[in-house]
């Protein structure tokens, strides 16, 4: 995982927490108790984005997210 880069952004980041399971990837957003799931890697951070948007009505286009936890397989 990359370090976090605080850099002035417009919008609002999230941070979010996701999990490898046998189908997939759950994606949890502490900040506002949202969760969502995504069937790719490289489709969770766009996922997570999209959830955010719906459940708080900021435009995608506004939404970042930082993942500060990534598990795979069983903890």
């Amino acid at each position: 995982m990359a370090p976090r880069v605080n850099c002035p952004t417009v919008g609002q980041s999230f941070d979010i927490e996701i999990g490898r399971e046998f189908d997939g990837w759950l994606i949890q957003i502490p900040e506002i108790g949202g969760v969502t799931r995504a069937r790719r890697r490289a489709t969770v951070e766009l996922a997570a984005r999209e959830c955010i948007a719906a459940l708080t009505g900021i435009p995608i286009g506004y939404v970042s997210v930082f993942v500060t936890r990534e598990s795979v397989g069983a903890e």
